[in-house]
């Protein structure tokens, strides 16, 4: 059996946090308080406010800030209802601008008429205006690849090898490995 020795004189190096945002840093403490099945049951009402302060910026997060379940669990519910509050916000401000685009598409001005019409066709649902571009693969067999190359080949050396003052053509062998010419190893 192996005994560990632990070197209590070697001081522990100061660093800070690697998380970059208060949502990484209380993700990260709620994940913990899940894997150890930590979670507080209730919240004081001092630990919410303090919470609650963090989550405005009226206070910096310390570490021992962090350390509190309680803080972190009132934290993380706080960030997630934010989250869903955006996105909800998010949805309502494009209804909002889809609303007024239809409104104005019935402009007299063909111009406003025109344009409202165009930015309804480019929303993403409707998609009428997008670009789509399509790339089709055509897979061949190997030996046609062989035959195209050799081909091609043919007609490139050939091509170099006339010679205008002379009217003649050079005959030249290409034989080839098709491993030689693509850097392929079989």
């Amino acid at each position: 059996m192996y005994t560990l020795t632990i070197d209590n004189d070697i001081p522990l190096a100061e660093f800070s946090p690697t998380f970059e945002s208060l949502d990484a840093r209380v993700a990260a403490a709620l994940s913990s308080l899940h894997d150890t099945d930590s979670m507080p049951a209730e919240i004081s009402d001092e630990d919410a406010e303090l919470s609650r302060a963090i989550f405005t910026g009226r206070q910096v997060a310390s570490d021992s800030d962090l350390s509190k379940p309680e803080v972190i669990t009132h934290l993380g519910a706080l960030l997630q209802e934010y989250d869903h509050l955006v996105v909800k916000s998010a949805a309502q401000l494009r209804t909002y601008i889809t609303n007024k685009l239809i409104l104005e598409s019935a402009n007299a001005d063909p111009r406003i008429r025109l344009k409202s019409l165009e930015m309804l066709g480019k929303i993403s649902d409707v998609g009428l205006f997008t670009d789509k571009t399509e790339i089709t693969m055509r897979h061949r067999p190997t030996e046609e690849l062989e035959q195209l190359l050799r081909e091609r080949l043919t007609r490139v050396v050939e091509s170099e090898a006339f010679d205008p003052d002379k009217g003649r053509q050079q005959v030249v062998d290409i034989e080839f490995d098709v491993a030689e010419v693509t850097g392929a190893h079989t």
